[in-house]
């Protein structure tokens, strides 16, 4: 006899066992992923924070919890907290920079673990990271594809942003060194830099990037008369300038390889002359004029002999248009008014032979020309005084050739200095307290065989007329004019002066030592007065 209802109640039962054994599973799975543990999540063990900028979260279970501690370098600090989800936030805005070491402990009523402890430790860093950008050099690109580049404080995170793009990189962990790269607009586009280091401090920095795909363009005019200077070393260089705006660019030029300070556009326009902000010594440039597209550029003072001038004008955006050519001085006869180099020709070239034969660096007699036999010469004269050995009569070089005077007022001597050694030390006459020798930095600015004296615009001579050369002169034989006001080096037939303070300022020497003096004193030669 069959049994009604059997098969149903059976499905019952197995239904029923099904259910509970998902319900156990479940409450199994539920068991195990609410287990207690304790995870730093920030920062992690061993990482760094700034707790005024990120709080510290520790995961924990998402279970109820019991006996809650949490301790900071043995401080409770448990009731600074607050829930997180499975975890809790830690609030301590004010912990010192430096290592911490932190714990927590609960107890669970959790099946698989009653509770759970731990402890490590973590730095506090509240400093802001160092950020340079130093790519793009200046404030120009040439490219829309722009690479920007810097350092910053090692493992740091480096995003740049500007209208309409970003671009972001992660610094060297070991150097700091970061570097990426983004499109940017033709024209200037504001960019902003901002270094986020580990511990979340951050730091912005924020640099205006003009993008100019377009070079200027630059044209010499009269370049034909400057190929021969006779009167003057000092050009002026004429053209003109197209594609940017003259005020825009900047103006420079390199005679023989050597850069002259760059003059702004800017400073040019109005009718106003712009000069270098860099203090330069020689005479005459650099300066710059601009009347529309039209410069005038004087670069300055270039050598005796054949020199090479390249003019350059560099747009905003770092673009540049040059032009070059070549121009031959020949204005200086005296050895030391000026630098030398190959292709100058006459009396100056003469006179370094001359020199550089003192010096043993040249043999046989002077050619005056500055051809291949003179660069080596002076390539070995320069290199015996440490000298750059470029074979040109350069600054340097011709400092060192030219020498300098020095006179010590208080022994009433003259020392004349060449190549760094004494030539020889003079007796000398100077100034009486009424009419002192004035103390200073001059140099020899002129020279003369037998001159004539004029009275000088002064009360002592009021009255007095000029006298020709001859025994009567009291300049003697020979003058050495400095520029000092009014101050020379000169010969005097009053022997008996020299030694003491007897003249109007000047210095006096016996006929035949001023004589032998003058044959190596050259024009420029430096003059040190002192006590």
């Amino acid at each position: 006899m069959r049994v009604l209802g059997t098969r149903s109640g059976f499905i019952a039962i197995i239904t029923t066992g099904i259910i509970a054994i998902g319900l156990l599973a479940a409450f199994l799975v539920v068991e195990w992923t609410t287990r207690p543990g304790v995870d730093p999540l920030q920062p992690t063990a061993g990482g760094t924070i700034s707790p005024a900028k990120r709080p510290i979260v520790v995961g924990t279970t998402a279970g109820p919890m019991a006996d809650l501690m949490v301790t900071i370098d043995g401080t409770d600090v448990t009731d600074r907290i607050g829930g997180a989800g499975d975890g809790i936030v830690v609030n301590a805005p004010n912990l010192k920079d430096g290592p911490h070491t932190m714990a927590v402990s609960y107890r669970a009523g959790n099946l698989f673990s009653r509770g759970a402890a731990a402890e490590w430790t973590f730095t506090v860093d509240t400093k802001a990271p160092a950020l340079t950008v130093t790519v793009p050099v200046g404030n120009g690109a040439t490219t829309h594809e722009v690479r920007f580049a810097g350092t910053t404080q090692p493992a740091s995170v480096v995003q740049a942003t500007w209208e309409g793009g970003a671009a972001a990189v992660g610094a060297d962990p070991a150097t700091g060194s970061w570097a990426t790269q983004g499109r940017l607009p033709e024209g200037p586009t504001a960019v902003r830099f901002v270094s986020t280091d580990p511990a979340g401090n951050t730091t912005a920095k924020q640099r205006r990037i003009i993008v100019d795909t377009h070079p200027p363009t630059l044209s010499l005019g009269g370049t034909d008369k400057l190929v021969t200077l006779t009167t003057t070393p000092s050009p002026v260089i004429y053209g003109r300038v197209g594609g940017d705006r003259p005020k825009d660019l900047l103006f420079g030029a390199r005679l023989n390889g050597a850069q002259i300070p760059v003059l702004k556009g800017a400073d040019a326009v109005g009718g106003r002359t712009a000069t270098s902000a860099v203090k330069v010594p020689a005479k005459g440039g650099p300066t710059l004029t601009l009347s529309g597209r039209r410069f005038a550029l004087a670069p300055g003072r270039l050598a005796e002999g054949q020199n090479e001038v390249v003019v350059w004008v560099r747009d905003p955006g770092g673009n540049v248009a040059r032009r070059q050519f070549t121009s031959f001085v020949d204005t200086s006869s005296e050895f030391g008014a000026a630098q030398l180099m190959t292709g100058a020709i006459g009396g100056d070239v003469t006179q370094l032979q001359e020199t550089l034969g003192r010096a043993g660096a040249w043999k046989g007699g002077a050619t005056g020309t500055y051809d291949a036999k003179t660069v080596t010469a002076v390539k070995k004269y320069q290199r015996k005084h440490k000298l750059t050995a470029n074979g040109k009569v350069d600054a340097r070089t011709l400092r060192a050739l030219v020498g300098r005077i020095t006179v010590d007022l208080s022994a009433t001597t003259l020392t004349l200095e060449r190549n760094g050694k004494v030539v020889k030390t003079y007796r000398v006459a100077i100034g009486q307290p009424a009419y002192p020798t004035p103390t200073g930095s001059y140099k020899v600015v002129n020279k003369e065989t037998n001159p004539s004296w004029f009275p000088p615009d002064s009360p002592w001579a009021k009255g007095l007329g000029s006298i020709p050369p001859g025994p009567g002169n009291p300049l003697g034989t020979r003058w050495i004019g400095t520029s000092a006001p009014a101050v020379g080096i000169h010969g005097t037939y009053a022997d008996w002066s020299i030694g003491s303070a007897a003249s109007h300022g000047c210095l006096r020497m016996h006929i035949s030592d001023v004589e032998e003096l003058y044959d190596q004193v050259t024009v420029g030669m430096p003059v040190e007065i002192h006590f």
